[in-house]
């Protein structure tokens, strides 16, 4: 047993075909019994276990939401057309708001003019006591426009304090830069005479290329994984309901299969049945691109075991899971039910097995699922 524990320790290859789970669960036992070199080889198999390829800098997703330059050039031209000089040198709130009920970009146009997203403008509009419309084409109120405006001048003008001493208050990097002047006079320039590509490489640089918009479609990546996995579970007869798919239920009825009543999460996406028809495992996804991200979602993950009813199974993606120290007590509270993209044809096999577990009661309701 020592040997075949180190030879696990030492990353030797394994034969058989022995499952992960069945062999993380092994070493769980063997750790927790003190058997020498057990926690070793259950910190070298959890890392592999858990060793995803998954890269989510790899992939754009809802390319088709992305915002074409030539309407931030519309919105812009918009606003200078209702100032009477024509130019932005002389933009004021009123000429705003005649903007944006022409063409509802303006708003959310002066907000990347002042490097703020529109949920940056919502939160800084909140902290002064003035909710925003829930989305940026409005409806607006007038004192809402002033508001945007009072916030996106200070940016531009340079008039923002720092919180901390040594610091200096975000702006744009072509104005923190003085790159053709300062202010709104500054901002003209740039509209009307053409950017150098090294200053958008430069932006782009201190931005951090597509990342707001990655932030905006993290989602996304949790619903094609699940995708895959439901592939893989129709490829091994598994049944399941989940929340996507060709008949896609609501959390909420998840929810009524597999957690404790009263309470809901969020990385729940599927539910597999047994051969009676019954709830057999929960599925859960979390994504983590690097080790912070990981260390904050293992802290969440850990905690969702104990809110459910069925014995649970987690899929963990991106490259930040392998090296965080939360390995060991992950495979713990899933009992070795743990994967990665790498390993959905494994789970499927996992959940094959048929035999109902101890102790499951739910609160089972009627609903959409694939049979």
């Amino acid at each position: 047993m020592v040997d075949a524990l180190h030879w696990i320790a030492e990353r030797r290859p394994l034969v058989g075909g022995i499952r992960s789970n069945a062999l993380l669960t092994a070493l769980v036992a063997a750790a927790d019994a003190g058997l020498t070199g057990a926690g070793a080889a259950l910190r070298e198999a959890s890392r592999a276990a858990l060793s995803s390829t998954f890269d989510t800098s790899a992939d754009l997703l809802a390319t088709d939401t992305i915002v074409a330059p030539h309407r931030y050039d519309r919105a812009l031209a918009e606003v200078a057309g209702c100032v009477t000089t024509g130019s932005l040198v002389d933009i004021a709130p009123e000429a705003v708001e005649a903007a944006q009920s022409a063409n509802p970009d303006v708003v959310e146009t002066l907000g990347l003019v002042a490097g703020l997203s529109w949920r940056d403008l919502r939160d800084r509009a909140a902290a002064r006591g003035v909710p925003l419309p829930g989305k940026a084409t409005g409806p607006w109120k007038n004192r809402q426009i002033k508001t945007v405006f009072e916030i996106v001048d200070e940016v531009v003008t340079g008039r923002g304090q720092p919180q901390l001493l040594g610091a200096v208050a975000s702006r744009p990097l072509e104005l923190l830069l003085g790159l053709k002047g300062t202010g709104w006079a500054a901002v003209e320039a740039f509209r009307t005479a053409q950017v150098t590509y090294g200053t958008l490489l430069a932006q782009r640089d201190v931005g951090s290329a597509w990342s707001a918009h990655r932030n905006r479609t993290n989602n996304e990546i949790s619903r094609l994984m699940v995708m895959r996995l439901l592939e893989a579970l129709d490829a091994a007869g598994v049944a399941y309901w989940s929340t996507d798919g060709n008949s896609p239920v609501a959390k909420t009825f998840l929810a009524g299969k597999a957690v404790k009543e009263g309470r809901t999460l969020g990385q729940l996406s599927v539910v597999t049945r047994d051969a009676g028809g019954r709830p057999r495992y929960a599925i859960l996804i979390a994504v983590a691109r690097d080790g912070g991200t990981a260390r904050r979602s293992a802290a969440t993950v850990l905690k969702l075991p104990g809110n459910l009813v069925l014995p649970g199974v987690a899929v963990l993606l991106g490259t930040g899971w392998s090296e965080r120290g939360e390995s060991d007590d992950l495979i713990r509270a899933f009992e070795g039910r743990v994967y990665t993209e790498r390993g959905l044809t494994d789970l499927a096999a996992m959940a094959t097995d048929q035999s109902d577990p101890a102790g499951i009661m739910t609160n089972s309701t009627s609903g959409q699922e694939r049979s």
